[in-house]
């Protein structure tokens, strides 16, 4: 179906077909009658489906035409925080709509004036949205339409308990929508505790990244710089994601591209995010085509046509290493992933001992008892 046949305004088809969106994707032709009804939806899809502007258009439909609805989206990550936010300012331009993004790592001043000037739609990372709300910055009682983006990223990192408070503090009178990419036993319990009897929407394959051609090479670590290099060099054109486990790691494989005369620039959580920003600012505009990558790179980067993921070192977990290759293949095109899989021998535990836990001595490792760890502030 194209977004002309579709209930929506003549101002968002023409922002759309601006955007190079004609016609809607599966995610979208079956989510956005739902949203403009009113309903609420929990959609189950893979990264690269269209979500974000499944939403997106949702809300500025909805809010265009009632003012008194207040939009806020609550994501895992400041990346991905950044790019909604950039992608429905897209969808809105011909609506006088103000959108804006509240995240850890950026200054709480520039983020408090921008709230005292109101907004319609808000996007948030959640430890960064109770900061404002314990400051009095912001209260969240006008909220009624409220996204979920990546609901299940953002338990596995442990907002659990940031969600549960933001949700209480929200207008009982709200729209709820529900993103993920499995519909597992805590997603059926916490949309249970936040929706009446909502709408559910799944698309695609479970567990499945669809079109794109993956590799496993085995090799040694020492083997494993001089693959990527060769990798690199054969695919000229290709613009490759490659992700590292470290950031020391990202940093060294960088330099040792670049010291082969092999553009490349990283992205890890040790970089300020201004900084961060540029990079996938730049990435995503063509002016380098190779980016080093540590797991902060997994989810929430939109960016289209990344030809070839690159697994210089495997992911932690099945569920990182599906969100990792599903930086390509995005918006039903195809892609490559490889990963390499390492041969050397494990090396063997060490001894405990009265040493520390790093073997050089010091002070020992401390316990810290049963206590639940207190989840990052993204």
């Amino acid at each position: 179906m194209k977004f002309s046949e579709m209930s929506i305004s003549a101002r968002t088809t023409s922002a759309l077909g601006e955007m190079g969106y004609v016609d809607a994707t599966e995610v979208q032709e079956k989510s956005i009658p739902l949203l403009l009804q009113g309903e609420d939806i929990i959609v189950r899809s893979q990264t690269g489906t269209g979500k974000t502007a499944a939403f997106g258009i949702g809300l500025i439909e909805i809010i265009s035409k009632d003012r008194s609805k207040k939009g806020l989206i609550l994501a895992p990550t400041r990346e991905l925080a950044v790019q909604i936010t950039k992608e429905i300012r897209s969808i809105a331009q011909n609506h006088n709509l103000h959108i804006f993004a509240v995240y850890g790592g950026a200054g709480m001043g520039s983020q408090t004036a921008s709230l005292r000037r109101g907004f319609d739609i808000l996007v948030a990372t959640p430890g960064r949205l109770l900061d404002h709300v314990q400051r009095g910055t912001l209260k969240l009682s006008y909220s009624n339409i409220i996204v979920l983006d990546e609901a299940d990223r953002m338990l596995d990192i442990g907002f659990k308990h940031d969600i549960d408070r933001i949700m209480g503090m929200t207008s009982h009178n709200r729209q709820v929508m529900l993103f993920s990419a499995t519909i597992d036993s805590r997603i059926k319990e916490i949309s249970s505790e936040y929706m009446a009897s909502p709408a559910i929407i799944e698309v695609g394959p479970v567990g499945k990244v669809m079109k794109i051609d993956e590799t496993f090479i085995s090799m040694t670590r020492a083997e494993k710089l001089q693959k990527l290099k060769d990798i690199l060099m054969q695919e000229p054109m290709s613009r490759t994601l490659v992700f590292a486990a470290s950031k020391r790691g990202v940093e060294f494989v960088c330099h040792k591209l670049n010291d082969h005369n092999i553009e490349a620039r990283y992205l890890h959580g040790g970089k300020s995010q201004s900084q961060r920003e540029r990079v996938v600012r730049d990435f995503q505009e063509g002016r380098f085509r190779i980016l080093i990558a540590t797991d902060v790179a997994s989810r929430g980067l939109h960016i289209e046509d990344i030809n070839h993921v690159i697994n210089y070192d495997k992911a932690d977990s099945d569920d990182t290493h599906t969100h990792r290759i599903g930086r390509t293949a995005r918006m039903g095109s195809s892609g490559k992933a490889t990963t390499f899989v390492e041969t050397d021998p494990l090396p063997p535990k060490r001894r405990s001992g009265g040493r520390g836990r790093s073997g050089f001595g010091g002070r020992p490792s401390q316990s810290h008892g049963g206590g639940s760890r207190r989840p990052r502030r993204y």
